[in-house]
């Protein structure tokens, strides 16, 4: 035995009868063997020694009757193996009030307020111990150097588990926290917590509270079976919590409130009686990867001028709303997935603004968007299939809605209700139970660029006086007219209207209000509705000079195929699927969209139209699923243009190890284009790079796509253009001076991933309208020049 081993025993024979004693006569780095028995004691370590049960853990019971149990006044000590009992109502077990106390397989037991406690200077090392009090909490830190809890079991807790307050910090790994009848983890004051791969389970209060200036750091963190909520957050330092989830809580999974803005990263909750994430009280901070499932209430709730973002977040079987946004928040959500919640998928109301991008709606027991409460969002590229009422409800609010796509829905596509100010652009409503569109009485708006096909009602259904313009639309195979108005009018506007195969005729104009009519026998022939002449329309674009010259060639190339066919020659080669290569904004759409129209007029295709898809319209989630659905997008497109939007993102595979159904899309697209080459034309857009990508996933895609059109950015002398011609189709005029400053404003900003071009241009011009609506409001007499004028004025600040 060393020279530095002091025997303590309970038996005859040499050594220390107490560990107290042993203490006092050890030197400095001693190792004090204990021997089994119970010790009544309170023990002061004065000098850096180590205590330990030399039969084992649980053979050395050290219990006092008052008073602290063990504190620690050296610099340095350690314990293992010894059971720590302290039974004194006002005193811990375990105090520390300078240096770092080191207690390894140990059982740590109180009946008062604390059982371990860190406090002023002190620094508590915990190993694989186990702490229990049914009265108070387990560890309480308010140290700056606070310690560790490493493979700890709390439990049995009369409050809470493990506290971290004033300016406390401390450090938790791989522990279980509970059953406690307050709350797991409670950060107050200053103080920092850092958790990793920890359970808390079982807790009367939220299972883990954030308040004040605390700080957390949590990595796979888990909490299940809470009474009450799962996560409350309400700190204004920085809370991160990553891979971390909630499972089975009687309340909210994750509450954020008093202007908290935490980080949360691939996080889940499951099973919540109430919402699974709230974010109240001006909250912020960002939501990325996470997933909210099976909870009773809304999935994810945003209220009270909450102002977070959220990316990839995925909601499922919620019993109340996917997501609901009220009380004036304005959240931003991209990637957003919401799948068979029984009420709306995402409901917008009570003053509420939000911008979502990138929505996949599929399935659900109510509408797929519900606006109402005078909110005001904005959606872009919503894909949505399968749910039980109307795709999106627009009821005394206003919606602009952007590049979507509505299938399958249980009522109306698009339901404009009293005094909804809906705006429709470049969006695809098919086989809807009810009507395509419908904008009810007192509802206003527009519809551009849009398609309405196979609804069992009709494709656009007018019941306003209200202003409502419908320009570029297709309404195509719908039960009822392709379109009708009911009520009589100058303030309905109807542009360039392709229309055909509906079973009634259709109804609009000024003249008297249209009634129902029966239907004919067979359906009725495609027609136009105005006498537009797509190249003109195509040379008319704004810019886009190379792209005009590439085209131009393309027509000539078909035109001159065409003559030598009548001729009784050989066609010559040509590109008849094309990449439209560039950034977002720059007009690839519509020059797909007039190009099908352009050779529809040359009779090299059938028809025409622009079937425009992405990634969600032709990737299913199942196996066998993406070739059922890119052979039923391809076939609508039969006789058109099949136009896939950001058609990289097919070759981007799924981003885990199961099967890429992208690839198999990409397989499948490959075989459809040979089997239909002569029927079809296909363009696949997207970034000028990853485009490269998308042609090299395929050994035969390249020698299908002969021919990529770069669409460059638009020159800042073109989006002031653009913004004029956007003035001239809603009869507003530009002053020079606010021309001029357009033109510093376009010039300067960032042509980056962000930059929107021609999308940038019309939110600038959407910026002005509602500048000079807010300039103008305040005066009862402005004259209806000044109502058309936009001037420096209403150019935005960063303007």
């Amino acid at each position: 035995m060393s020279q530095h081993a002091i025997v303590v025993t309970r038996t005859p024979g040499p050594g220390y009868r107490s560990i107290a004693d042993a203490v006092a006569g050890a030197p400095h780095g001693a190792v004090i063997l204990v021997g089994p028995g119970r010790y009544s004691e309170n023990l002061v370590l004065t000098k850096p020694v180590t205590i330990t049960a030399e039969d084992g853990p649980g053979t050395v019971k050290l219990v006092a009757a008052a008073g602290v149990a063990v504190t620690l006044e050296a610099e340095s000590a350690a314990l293992s193996g010894v059971s720590i009992t302290a039974t004194d109502a006002d005193s811990p077990a375990i105090l520390i009030t300078q240096g770092q106390l080191s207690v390894s397989e140990c059982t740590v037991q109180a009946s008062s307020w604390a059982t371990v406690y860190a406090a002023q200077h002190g620094t508590v090392l915990m190993r694989d111990c186990s702490v229990l009090n049914e009265i108070g909490a387990g560890v309480v830190v308010t140290s700056p150097r606070g310690g560790v809890l490493d493979t700890c079991r709390l439990e049995r807790l009369g409050t809470t588990a493990v506290v971290v307050a004033e300016d406390g910090t401390l450090l938790v790994r791989s522990s279980s926290l509970g059953p406690s009848a307050g709350n797991g983890i409670c950060l107050n004051g200053r103080g920092k917590l850092t958790v990793e791969d920890t359970v808390v389970t079982g807790t009367g209060k939220p299972a883990v509270a954030v308040e004040q200036q605390a700080a957390l750091a949590a990595t796979r963190l888990s909490v299940t079976d809470t009474e009450t909520i799962g996560f409350y957050l309400a700190s204004t330092q920085q809370v991160v919590l990553e891979d971390c989830g909630v499972e089975r809580s009687g309340a909210e999974g994750v509450f954020v409130a008093e202007g908290c803005a935490p980080v949360l990263r691939g996080c889940r909750v499951r099973g919540a009686r109430g919402r699974g994430m709230y974010f109240g009280g001006r909250a912020a901070g960002s939501v990325e990867g996470c997933e909210v499932s099976e909870v009773d209430g809304v999935g994810v709730a945003v209220s009270e001028r909450g102002v977070p973002e959220f990316d990839r977040t995925t909601v499922s079987g919620c019993g109340a709303a996917g997501v609901r946004v009220d009380e004036g928040a304005d959240p931003f959500f991209r990637r957003l997935r919401v799948i068979g919640c029984d009420g709306a998928a995402v409901e917008v109301d009570g003053g509420a603004r939000g911008t979502f991008e990138n929505i996949e709606i599929d399935g659900g027991g109510g509408p797929g968007l519900a606006i109402a409460g005078a909110a005001r969002p904005t959606v872009t590229g919503l894909s949505l299939r399968g749910v039980a009422e109307a795709g999106v409800r627009v009821m005394g609010a206003a919606l602009a809605l952007a590049d979507s796509a509505l299938t399958g829905t249980g009522a109306e596509g698009v339901h404009a209700g009293s005094g909804a100010d809906v705006s429709l652009q470049r969006c695809r409503v098919q086989d809807s139970s009810g009507v395509g569109c419908l904008f009810g009485e007192g509802a206003s708006g527009s519809i551009a660029d849009s398609e309405f096909t196979g609804g069992s009602g009709d494709g656009i259904r007018l019941d306003t006086e209200e202003a409502v313009q419908v320009t570029g639309c297709t309404v195509r195979d719908n039960h009822g007219s392709g379109l009708r108005q009911t009520k009589p009018g100058a303030a309905i506007t109807v542009l360039d209207l392709t229309t055909g195969g509906n079973l009634v005729p259709d109804a609009f104009g000024t003249a008297a209000a249209a009634m129902d009519t029966p239907a004919p026998a067979a359906p009725a022939p495609a027609k136009r509705q105005s006498e537009s002449d797509p190249l003109a329309d195509l040379q008319g674009l704004v810019g886009l000079a190379g792209v005009k010259a590439e085209v131009t060639s393309l027509i000539n190339l078909n035109k001159m195929a065409q003559r030598r066919k009548d001729a009784g020659l050989s066609a010559p080669p040509m590109a008849r699927h094309l990449v439209f290569a560039g950034a977002p904004g720059t007009g690839k759409t519509t020059v797909a969209r007039l190009y099908g129209q352009i050779l529809a007029q040359l009779g090299v295709l059938r028809e025409g139209h622009l079937v425009e898809v992405a990634r969600a319209d032709l990737v299913a989630q199942i196996i066998g699923g993406t070739a059922i659905k890119t052979t039923e997008a391809f076939t609508t497109a039969l006789g058109g243009v099949l136009f896939i939007d950001e058609a990289y993102t097919l070759a981007q595979g799924g981003g885990g190890s199961g099967p890429d159904f992208g690839r198999e899309a990409i397989d499948t697209l490959v075989k459809l284009m040979e089997d239909h080459r002569e029927d079809v034309v296909v363009i696949a857009a997207g970034y000028t790079k990853d485009m490269r990508r998308f042609l090299e996933s395929n050994p035969g895609m390249e020698s299908r796509f002969s021919r990529t059109i770069e669409f460059a950015n638009y020159t800042p002398e073109e989006l002031v253009t653009i913004v004029r011609s956007n003035c001239e189709k809603h009869d507003y005029r530009l002053t020079e001076d606010a021309a001029e400053a357009l033109l510093k404003y376009f010039d300067r900003i960032p042509k980056d991933g962000t930059f929107g071009n021609g999308r940038t241009a019309r939110r600038v011009f959407e910026a002005m309208t509602d500048r000079q609506a807010s300039r103008l409001s305040v005066s009862a007499t402005a004259t209806s020049a000044e109502l058309t004028l936009l001037t420096l004025e209403d150019v935005a600040p960063e303007g």
